[in-house]
């Protein structure tokens, strides 16, 4: 179904991956007049791995696309029914998906931006940082708001996140499954083919501390184009609507330069 919505032409529910009995669909957000290729934006909402669908994000895709963006956001899989690593795998898919069917719709497949919120911001980290292991080319660029990066930094102060909702994504806490934490975490996957990346975090965050962007960007600086910068805000950093604007601008100016 497409619905218009100012400049914008809307399809819904569009399937792309079939798996495990399920059709994972997505929405793509056209700019209506559009001519040629266009970039890509897409948008992968949060959740805690465990709850929630797509349309969080609906009101950037609209600005995107009004921007001469193609916007697409897709459903992933859920924990604790599909443990790590199936909403990478999917993430992994509606990228490709995009590189691929997403050229009906005017997709560039060499200008896609994966731009990510809290476990979204996780799961477009870690679909760059593996993209060599899953024998696809990383995303353009990457933009992540108020994520977790290193499920390994331990559960003190909650510094990676909720230990209960690691375990029911993880399958176990770290000292059962180490490993899982390892492969799960951006920062422990980082290498010199990394995207260039924002990342973008609430100083009041008491979900996810700013000390998992800023210790990821340290670890991407000496092989990555990478910016960290802390709001004056709390998780939701880009819904509040005294933020929503200077969140926008600052990723789109950033992708402007790199997509």
């Amino acid at each position: 179904m497409a619905t218009a919505e100012s400049a914008v032409t809307v399809h819904t529910d569009v399937p792309f991956r079939d798996v495990a009995g399920e059709t994972l669909r997505l929405d793509v957000y056209e700019p209506a007049d559009r001519e040629g290729s266009l970039p890509v934006a897409l948008l992968v909402r949060g959740g805690g791995f465990l709850i929630g669908d797509k349309g969080e994000f609906a009101r950037h895709a609209i600005d995107f696309a009004s921007d001469g963006y193609l916007a697409v956001e897709p459903q992933y899989r859920l924990a604790p029914e599909h443990q790590f690593p199936a909403a990478l795998r999917d993430v992994r898919a509606a990228i490709e998906w995009v590189r691929g069917s997403g050229k009906q719709y005017g997709a560039d497949p060499d200008r896609v931006a994966a731009i990510g919120h809290s476990a979204g911001a996780n799961l477009v980290a870690l679909a760059a940082a593996t993209a060599g292991e899953a024998g696809v080319a990383p995303p353009a660029a990457v933009v992540g708001y108020s994520g977790i990066y290193d499920f390994r930094a331990g559960d003190e102060d909650g510094a990676s996140g909720d230990s209960e909702i690691n375990t029911q994504y993880l399958g176990g806490s770290f000292e059962e499954v180490p490993d899982r934490y390892e492969a799960a975490s951006p920062a422990a996957r980082v290498d010199d083919s990394m995207s260039p990346t924002l990342l973008l975090h609430g100083n009041d965050d008491g979900v996810v501390p700013p000390a998992q962007s800023e210790q990821f960007a340290e670890a991407l600086a000496p092989v990555a184009d990478v910016e960290f910068e802390t709001l004056p805000s709390d998780h939701a950093v880009p819904f509040h609507g005294d933020m929503y604007d200077e969140v926008y601008e600052l990723t789109r100016d950033f992708l402007e330069e790199r997509v």
